[in-house]
């Protein structure tokens, strides 16, 4: 039944491979024969793109720009605050470094009672009625886009590693040192490095970055940092149609106040250290046009030979996200993704897989914020999940809560409980034997 990878990518999502260890799990039961293994900082983002609104908080998220948000302005985070009664946090300020991070953990029940207790079809929250600590996030950088906009010549850099659960899903290729199975889950804490770079800005016309090292993916509305999302879970679009990371060079560029243009190469989706196609490289690119002050569209894509030892064939994927903040407290967003590819689908012909999603935030008070999430997801020529053909639909919803937005370390704190529902057209799910899956999900995340 499951008779091939359910990635073929060379760059493919690790959530894919999640999906190609349940067969493994399954694969003793008869229930399915094993397939193969696949495989933010602030950043030029605030001069150089146009980010999407954001339901958790005050400022605007930066996953539009592929990057880890940004600190939020006002009272230090705690970190800092322990760096300044230490006597260091003026020295850091001199330099214009910053550092910070957070904690996420979670707890997830499956109604389905899955087998092995693995939920299928997801990203990160795959562990059923297990408390999980997610992310331990470190992120060291130095922002140099207000010298991007003062076109001057100046040097940042961006330094994150995260240590957890999350990092089994995202390990680049080569820089897996736990095992050689992709996701290799065990231990059920792992480290990865998931962004090293660093950036120039250089004075040429409304002032150019440059950066050159491992970075998150532009495409895609959601992120892998927690702190970048509305809800806990992730969209299938999020873990199957796009890529986590790359490693290459990217350049960025505002041409005026309401377009920016972005651009460069990489060794492919999910590639560091190796690179199981040679010295092939893709391409990266993306548009950020803000419409009007209320509305922006994010226009991004790569292509490349992507597969495995097949640097002759080339795939793409373009992505699509349109925000609207239509009153202070109701926001929107939608986001879309069409993936091609020549030989991917299972007799040998074009694969396709594309989807849609949407979104919506009501910000209550500065307590509470619902947050919603309704997606379709076509795979028919079972290219990205599973091996076979299959269409997903999932509605998620969530709320966010900050029980002390006022207070200078209460305000870090972030409690999201959310339901969701997925539902497949040919069954998948509780061990390829439903058609639906329920859960409840609850994660706590503290910035500091």
């Amino acid at each position: 039944m499951f008779d091939r990878p359910l990635r073929v990518g060379r760059r493919a999502p690790a959530a894919a491979a999640v999906a190609s260890t349940l067969c493994a799990m399954l694969a003793g039961s008869g229930i399915v024969r094993a397939a193969e293994p696949a495989e933010s900082s602030a950043s030029p983002a605030s001069a150089l793109t146009l980010d999407q609104p954001m339901y958790l908080q005050t400022e605007p998220s930066a996953a539009s720009a592929g990057e880890t948000p940004a600190p939020p302005a006002g009272p230090r985070r705690p970190l800092m605050l322990l760096f300044e009664k230490m006597g260091i946090a003026k020295a850091l300020d001199d330099a214009a470094i910053d550092v910070h991070g957070f904690v996420e953990g979670s707890w997830t029940y499956s109604a389905s009672n899955p087998p092995n207790n693995f939920i299928n079809g997801r990203v990160f929250d795959v562990d059923n009625q297990d408390p999980t600590l997610n992310q331990i996030d470190l992120t060291i950088t130095r922002d140099i886009s207000q010298s991007v906009k003062d076109k001057k010549f100046d040097v940042g850099f961006t330094l994150e590693t995260i240590y957890g659960g999350d990092a089994r899903f995202i390990h680049a290729n080569g820089a897996n040192f736990y095992g050689s199975d992709s996701p290799q889950l065990d231990p059920d804490e792992q480290f990865d490095v998931l962004q090293a770079y660093v950036d120039f800005s250089i004075p040429i016309g409304n002032g150019l970055l440059v950066r050159g090292g491992k970075f998150v993916t532009p495409l895609g509305y959601e992120v892998i940092n927690p702190t970048g999302n509305a809800l806990y879970s992730h969209s299938f679009l999020f873990g199957f149609a796009i890529p986590f990371t790359h490693t290459g060079v990217m350049a960025y560029y505002s041409l005026n106040d309401k377009l920016s243009i972005a651009g460069g190469i990489s060794r492919g989706w999910n590639q560091e250290l190796k690179d199981n196609n040679g010295d092939a490289i893709d391409f990266i690119g993306q548009v950020t046009y803000k419409m009007t002050d209320k509305t922006t569209l994010i226009v991004s894509g790569t292509i490349g030979p992507e597969a495995p030892n097949d640097p002759g064939n080339w795939w793409w994927v373009g992505d699509v996200i349109l925000t609207h903040q239509l009153t202070e407290q109701l926001s929107l967003a939608v986001n879309g993704d069409y993936g091609w590819y020549p030989h991917g689908a299972t007799n040998g012909t074009a694969a396709m897989w594309y989807g849609v999603a949407g979104y919506v935030g009501y910000k209550i008070n500065d307590m509470f914020t619902i947050n919603g999430r309704a997606e379709w997801y076509d795979d028919n020529d079972g290219f990205t999940i599973a091996g076979f053909p299959n269409t997903y639909y999932e509605a998620t919803l969530g709320l966010a809560i900050k029980p002390m937005p006022n207070d200078d370390i209460g305000r870090n704190i972030l409690i999201r409980p959310e339901v969701r529902y997925d539902y497949a057209d040919q069954a998948f799910f509780d061990g390829g034997t439903d058609h639906g899956q329920f859960t409840f999900a609850v994660d706590g995340i503290f910035t500091f």
